[in-house]
């Protein structure tokens, strides 16, 4: 049985974020290194691309009530268990537990997908398309500060450059000195 997703802008453009280079390898480095939700800075950025506002606290809340036991409880569980079926479980053959491997992964992006509509369904702000793109990029530097603020999060070196490689992605083609700028906004979070 497989699940009937409703439309859904946020994942769409989470899908495609993702698999742009580098951006799942940055994402997984920051959610190891501070156990954060990668859903939470994939909104972050989603909300500044599409030109809404800025993530006020009261939206951060929101989102974060959704995804911390949704997160917690149900993805980093099956993770677990998908990861943990890398190991040799003999005499279970490993093309099964393979198999089983990669049917908890499916399961884990459905998991996934749930969440980002329960965090979408959240959001009141509306898009605004005209909005010039360094204010995006803004928007998108300001939520992610919100986010690690919020965690309490102590950033160093290679989270700067995580943070630079998923917003590179975001605005696929932006220059390198609009980038820069972004980054020291960022780092004065």
């Amino acid at each position: 049985m497989s699940l009937d997703f409703q439309e859904c802008p946020f994942w769409d453009f989470s899908i495609d974020l993702y698999g742009r280079k580098g951006v799942s390898a940055a994402c997984i480095a920051l959610q190891d290194r501070h156990k954060l939700d990668v859903n939470i800075i994939l909104l972050s950025m989603w909300m500044g691309y599409s030109g809404r506002a800025v993530i006020n606290h009261d939206t951060l809340i929101n989102a974060l009530d959704v995804s911390t036991r949704w997160n917690k409880e149900i993805i980093c569980g099956i993770r677990a268990v998908r990861l943990s079926l890398k190991d040799n479980f003999a005499p279970i053959p490993i093309g099964d537990s393979e198999q089983l491997r990669k049917k908890l992964l499916a399961l884990e992006i459905d998991g996934e997908h749930l969440e980002q509509l329960a965090i979408a369904s959240t959001i009141t702000s509306e898009p605004n398309s005209q909005l010039d793109q360094t204010l995006r990029l803004a928007i998108c530097t300001a939520n992610l500060g919100l986010y690690f603020t919020h965690l309490d999060a102590k950033l160093i070196e290679e989270d700067y450059s995580n943070v630079r490689d998923i917003i590179s992605a975001t605005f696929d083609g932006i220059n390198e000195e609009s980038v820069n700028l972004a980054m020291q906004s960022f780092a004065a979070i």
